[in-house]
């Protein structure tokens, strides 16, 4: 696999596009072109635009709230953009539409998209040479609807779904998923690879328990809201296990974030906010009955390092890389004064790599939150 990566700030969309293409190599062998982009460009314009400038691959893509690239580190209000290619690796997309109307013939195209580079939904081994990426707009709440309908067309646990929700620059008004120059506000692109490179697909926590079990007695799994929490209300028992004032809780949740055990691993639930009469609003489903864990702030540096160590190991010449970051875990590194290390840490272990800042990160079956989901595909 080899990726070429390119950035363009021209608020332009044309002209930025333009850039683009300088940029990349003017081979006609790519199999993909992924791109991310602010809310400040016309996300249709652009996205119809690069599918003319690439007709012969895969252009899938997503609005963010920061984007994220080698030599340039976190970024905003740009179009970020890497192209794949690979003469041992297939790919082929789909775009969901609209997640919330998915019926039986959108069962078909999935599955069609994933037959029709020699993906066999349903055998124990698909997993082996494949994956999926995703996008999935990141304000309608449709990420585990879209993570449960996948696992039921390709009816294998093992095989990894791994991607983002797309973002629109923390205004939390509209966002944006792109197949081919098809636009979806409600929906999402799934994009197969079928490959003969090794690949390691793996997500980053950098939270750890602190010993305090929750129950969720009461919640809306529609509009993510916990009612109560252990029989009471949210916002006084957040506080109380913490040991601190109601009126400190605003400050208190992003760095103590809620972790739900699944199948032996963690995953991360963050706290959206407190409404007024005390209920808790979560950036994750939450179902009444399930228990959660109280997270704190692990060893970053030793963990980070951990996690690009053993990708390292597993993969010695990554030929691309593509990261997912959560945007909460974007504003606390800003706000601890971390970026310049983490920056540099993925510039050590990584030649080249490209990526977001996303509202959710999906890795499996699994929607969660504050979380790096790496796809790294070897040379």
């Amino acid at each position: 696999m080899k990726q070429d990566t390119a950035i363009s700030y021209n608020p332009i969309v044309s002209d930025a596009v333009n850039e683009i293409s300088r940029k990349l190599s003017p081979t006609n062998k790519y199999i993909a072109l992924i791109f991310f982009a602010s809310v400040n460009y016309d996300f249709q314009v652009l996205s119809t635009m690069l599918k003319e400038r690439y007709p012969d691959c895969e252009v899938i893509g997503c609005s963010t709230s920061g984007e994220i690239l080698n030599g340039e580190g976190f970024v905003q209000h740009s179009i970020v953009a890497t192209a794949l290619s690979c003469d041992r690796t297939w790919v082929s997309g789909v775009l969901i539409s609209n997640v919330e109307k998915f019926n039986i013939f959108g069962v078909k195209t999935v599955e069609d998209a994933a037959r029709k580079i020699g993906i066999n939904p349903g055998t124990p081994d698909c997993h082996n040479d494949a994956f999926a990426l995703c996008f999935v707009n990141g304000l309608c709440n449709a990420e585990e609807t879209l993570t449960a309908l996948f696992y039921a067309i390709i009816k294998n646990e093992n095989f990894i779904l791994a991607g983002g929700s797309a973002g629109d620059d923390l205004q939390f008004k509209k966002t944006y998923v792109s197949y081919n120059g098809t636009v979806a506000t409600e929906g999402a692109v799934l994009l197969f690879v079928r490959t003969r490179c090794k690949f390691d697909i793996r997500k980053e926590n950098l939270f750890t328990p602190i010993g305090k079990l929750m129950k969720i007695t009461d919640a809306d799994t529609h509009t993510r809201k916990i009612i109560s929490i252990d029989g009471e209300v949210p916002q006084k028992r957040y506080a109380q296990v913490l040991g601190i004032s109601e009126k400190e809780v605003n400050n208190a949740q992003l760095v103590y974030p809620f972790g739900r055990r699944l199948y032996g691993d963690m995953y991360i639930s963050s706290i959206a906010g407190f409404n007024e009469d005390g209920t808790m609003n979560m950036y994750c489903k939450v179902t009444p009955g399930s228990f959660v864990e109280l997270l704190k702030e692990g060893e970053i540096s030793t963990i980070a390092d951990e996690t690009c160590k053993s990708i390292s190991e597993n993969i010695p010449k990554p030929g691309a890389v593509i990261l997912v970051n959560c945007i909460l875990r974007t504003i606390y590194f800003n706000q601890k004064s971390l970026v310049k290390e983490v920056l540099g840490r993925f510039d050590r272990y990584f030649p080249k790599f490209c990526g977001f800042s996303s509202y959710g990160e999906q890795f499996g079956r699994f929607n969660c939150n504050q979380t790096l989901v790496s796809i790294v595909i070897g040379e």
